[in-house]
């Protein structure tokens, strides 16, 4: 971004983070006033400088609470199968 821009808000960065661009443009873009034009170059100027981070192993399963529960629930499946096979 540059030097004279103000940062971008805090909710157009949240949605940014969960990989929804175009609410991301349309937030930015009634928050400040600004043409549609201009917040999609905000955007793109900060995914340029702010490359997403694709989350790998456990990152994945934190950030989402249902992953975790197949996760979970997968695990005990396993467990009971196991048991249920040497018993």
């Amino acid at each position: 971004m540059r030097a004279d821009e103000p940062a971008l808000p805090e909710d157009v960065l949240l949605v940014l983070q969960q990989d929804r661009r175009e609410e991301a443009i349309e937030l930015l873009q009634a928050r400040q006033g600004i043409s549609a034009q201009e917040a999609e170059q905000r955007i793109n100027r900060y995914l340029e400088e702010n490359p997403p981070i694709c989350l790998r192993g456990p990152g994945i399963v934190a950030r989402s609470k249902l992953n975790a529960l197949i996760w979970l629930g997968l695990i005990v499946l396993m467990a009971l199968t196991y048991l249920l096979l040497i018993g």
